[in-house]
């Protein structure tokens, strides 16, 4: 399945990168040729794991919009900071935080109940907590570590928060959930029936990460970024008809502390592509790194569209499954409406929820 192509005005200064700091827009630069700098004082966005790297730099970046931005947070001591350093600098912003840590679900649902009491109002969810390539581990509900923080908890904050994005939603400004995806979603579908790998697996796989037998961190962060790409097309499915839509975004390779967590054995893996010349001129700041979502969240031309996988401020080109990686696009088991809709019900009951009739 092929996704429309949007047009942007991008193009000329991604086709030739030249590394952090180069021509590609940082997200300040899309606030400003969107002109919403100062001009979405009355929405409000929720920004995941906003203490550091993308997430920190998104709410930095929505401040300036003179939205509320509110974003959360395992460490109170750092989001107490990072409120500090963004009123310092930005003018006037609107910024807040709730206390959530993504690998446990109670803890998710007590962050969405303290949301909710210090606002009434919702316009943009941006999924952004996450992890990559983790060892082995469990989250406190038993889910692998991937697919619990980068995926589920982000599922089950959706399901709740999901009456307030409709809510909010107006004519002139559809409500949106943005997620942040990964052109490693290359490296695997979604394992169905087999999110915690304990078993063989199964399915689309990027044969160039086949780690062998046993617990692959690749392709369970692979997983979890197909995964995050399936939540919003189904979103999309679900809801764009009433006024709220569904976008993933691949943020482009950008060296932050989630690299810091990665298994050895994936490190390894992937070392010859981060160190080849290709991939180090396509890194991107973090400023840089921003720009894709933040184009997908506020952006006028995603206005009441979405079931779209953008990369490199665009929508890319298909893949074909052989074609070789590093490549501009996404894999053919990103739009999977079936795979979707049997990942949406094998997530409400792993949350303890149930479909509404």
């Amino acid at each position: 399945m092929a996704q429309t192509s949007i047009n942007h005005r991008y193009i000329a200064e991604h086709k030739d990168p030249q590394g952090p700091g180069d021509a590609r827009p940082t997200g300040i630069q899309i606030l400003k040729d969107n002109d919403l700098i100062n001009n979405m004082v009355e929405k409000t966005f929720l920004v995941t794991g906003g203490t550091a790297g993308l997430g920190l730099e998104t709410v930095r970046a929505l401040a300036k919009t003179g939205a509320n931005v509110f974003f959360t947070a395992r460490n109170v001591e750092k989001a107490n900071k990072a409120v500090q350093d963004i009123v310092e600098e930005v003018k006037g912003a609107k910024v807040d935080f709730v206390e959530m840590d993504n690998t446990s679900l109670e803890s998710v649902k007590t962050g969405a109940e303290a949301f909710r009491r210090k606002t009434e109002q919702l316009n943009v969810l941006i999924c952004n907590a996450g992890i990559g390539s983790a060892p082995y581990g469990r989250t406190e509900d038993g889910h692998e570590m991937n697919f619990g923080v980068n995926y589920l908890a982000h599922f089950y904050l959706f399901q709740l928060l999901e009456p307030l994005l409709l809510a909010s939603s107006t004519p002139s400004f559809h409500s949106r959930v943005v997620t942040l995806s990964s052109s490693a979603h290359w490296f695997s579908t979604v394992q169905i029936g087999n999110y915690n790998q304990e078993r063989k697996l199964e399915g689309k796989i990027e044969p160039l990460f086949d780690l062998g037998d046993g617990y692959n961190p690749l392709i369970a962060y692979g997983q979890s970024k197909t995964a995050f790409i399936w939540l919003t097309n189904e979103i999309e499915r679900r809801y764009g008809g009433k006024g709220l839509h569904g976008l993933s975004a691949d943020p482009g390779t950008i060296v932050t502390a989630i690299w810091g967590g990665m298994d050895p054995r994936a490190a390894e893996a992937l070392q010859p592509y981060v160190e080849s010349e290709q991939m180090q001129k396509g890194f991107k700041s973090v400023e840089q790194g921003i720009a894709t979502h933040v184009l997908a969240a506020a952006g006028k031309e995603y206005e009441g569209r979405g079931g779209l996988y953008l990369c490199d401020c665009t929508t890319p080109r298909a893949l074909a499954d052989d074609e070789a990686i590093p490549a501009d696009g996404y894999r053919s088991w990103a739009f999977d409406p079936d795979g979707e809709k049997r990942l949406w019900a094998d997530s409400l009951e792993m949350v303890g929820m149930k479909e509404e009739p």
